[in-house]
């Protein structure tokens, strides 16, 4: 292992085992910061958003490193280990490991004189919570120097490829509504649970929607994620509620989306929406991302999941997701992230912020 893998996989082991669910961040936030080198000023320090940036050089392209902190509920897999070849542990891939190689690339970089490139890092939390707890659009409206960047990576976890875009999220609550009665005389009554049953027959039955963007494919789906109702087991409910859950490909707007879960139930059905992430535009031919695709070849695809490189390109800043992480650990018991792919994302981030051609 070479002395660059053995410092991106122990600084990846170090967050690991700092706990870090979401809403419980501080140990790490503080941790995080204390490491930032001081070439790297901070711009902006808001509710668990944290911005820093060398001196802006005019008519430099300015590069953003993007991750966060927060972690999904450990599964007894803190602290983590080294083992095979891999970090493993809580937020290995989604995502620690990211998080640790673009520290590691300021810390490097913060020693030398700066590059063709102009580098900022962003640390935020709770972005494993929904849309409402989401720090960055607080951070858009105070800090105008995010308007000046050329090209935002989200190091997600993207099995190293250069994942552009990415799919709305909208949730909705659907009340179906009956009238309660004694279940030994249901035809006095009317059955809630029996219109939801009959009333998400659509949802049920959709099927996916390709669009095709830029030339990739992205999928619109809708799924029921949860159904409650009844009162005891002989009454007939007068309510049932579902919540309905569609992701959506950039080629819809956001109130198309809702249009749309509402055109996919009855209309005495009630519908309130209970939150609605916008898609992330497509960006793949921005002279930063051809860059970065040319430091290892790396494949351009979809991202088949919503990501904060929506807050980006909803607002005009080119981004993309790319990151060491594999998606199929995100979230996992058994999560993990390989040390090469640590290694191998970071000497492709530092080449580009270096301005090295391939």
């Amino acid at each position: 292992m070479s002395d660059l893998a053995e410092r991106l996989a122990r600084r990846t082991l170090e967050l690991v085992d700092i706990p870090s669910e979401s809403l419980h961040e501080r140990a790490i936030r503080e941790r995080l910061r204390s490491l930032v080198p001081i070439p790297f000023e901070p711009v902006y320090e808001g509710d668990e958003a944290y911005l820093w940036a060398r001196e802006r050089r005019p008519g430099t392209p300015l590069l953003v490193l993007a991750g966060h902190y927060d972690t999904v509920p450990a599964q007894g897999n803190v602290p983590g280990r080294l083992d095979a070849g891999a970090v493993h542990g809580c937020g290995a891939s989604d995502m620690k490991g990211g998080v640790a190689v673009a520290l590691e690339l300021v810390r490097d970089l913060g020693e030398r004189a700066p590059g063709p490139v102009d580098l900022a890092l962003l640390l935020f939390g709770r972005e494993e919570l929904p849309p409402e707890h989401n720090p960055l659009p607080a951070l858009f409206d105070a800090c105008p120097l995010l308007q000046e960047a050329d090209l935002a990576v989200l190091l997600e976890p993207t099995d190293l490829e250069i994942q552009a875009g990415c799919v709305g999220n909208l949730s909705a609550r659907v009340t179906f509504h009956g009238v309660s009665g004694h279940s030994a005389r249901p035809w006095l009554a009317d059955n809630a649970l029996h219109r939801a049953i009959e009333g998400l027959a659509r949802v049920a039955t959709h099927e996916r929607r390709e669009a095709i963007l830029d030339g990739l494919p992205f999928y619109e789906v809708a799924s029921v994620t949860r159904l409650e109702g009844g009162l005891a087991d002989n009454v007939v409910p007068d309510r049932a509620i579902a919540t309905v859950n569609v992701r959506y490909p950039p080629d819809r707007a956001p109130a198309e989306a809702e249009d749309f879960v509402r055109s996919l139930v009855p209309t005495d059905a009630t519908v309130e929406i209970l939150g609605n992430s916008p898609p992330g535009a497509v960006v793949a031919d921005a002279p930063l991302v051809e860059a970065l695709r040319a430091q290892g070849g790396f494949p351009v695809a979809p991202k088949q999941a919503w990501t904060n490189v929506a807050d980006f390109t909803s607002r005009g800043i080119p981004a993309v997701n790319f990151g060491p992480g594999a998606t199929r650990y995100a979230h996992a018991k058994d999560e993990l992230v390989e040390i090469a792919a640590l290694e191998r994302a970071y000497l492709a981030l530092r080449a580009v912020a270096l301005g090295d051609a391939r």
